[in-house]
């Protein structure tokens, strides 16, 4: 089982030689469960089941089709409601409703505009998650709090 989400060892997609990963050797980590630890993820002793990230270190500018699925073996299933929003083709707007409740990052990243390649690239990369549910014939469970 795969315990950090994070991926810090660029488990979850095929890095460039020029990634940090790569150049300090850090992949050859992916393929020991033991190596890999949870970090930068935050848990509510009142709330245990949600988990809250503090530092994403994702890239996005890794193309779709070098990303693998290595970082979730071992997830089985998905909640539903998430699920119900990548399908809806609203992950967009819902994200740029959210991202304008900061303005100090809404007005440093260029508001609607400036955002607008990374929410396409986020809605894109939901559509290869949810591609890959439907594949795996992954549960999808409902959310205990609505």
């Amino acid at each position: 089982m795969v315990h950090d989400r994070l991926d810090r060892y660029c488990c979850g997609f095929e890095p460039e030689p020029s990634d940090p990963c790569v150049q300090e050797g850090l992949r050859d980590k992916c393929w020991n469960p033991a190596e890999l630890r949870l970090v930068h993820i935050l848990v509510r002793s009142s709330d245990p089941s949600h988990l809250v990230y503090i530092d994403n270190a994702g890239n996005l500018q890794h193309p779709e089709d070098k990303l693998n699925f290595r970082l979730l073996e071992g997830i089985d299933g998905f909640p539903e409601s998430a699920v119900r929003v990548l399908t809806s083709g609203c992950l967009q707007n819902m994200l740029l409703k959210s991202l304008q409740m900061d303005p100090v990052f809404w007005e440093s990243q260029g508001g609607a505009q400036g955002l607008k390649q990374v929410l396409q690239t986020l809605e894109r990369r939901g559509q290869v998650l949810l591609e890959h549910i439907r594949k795996h014939n992954l549960t999808l469970f409902r959310d205990e709090n609505p």
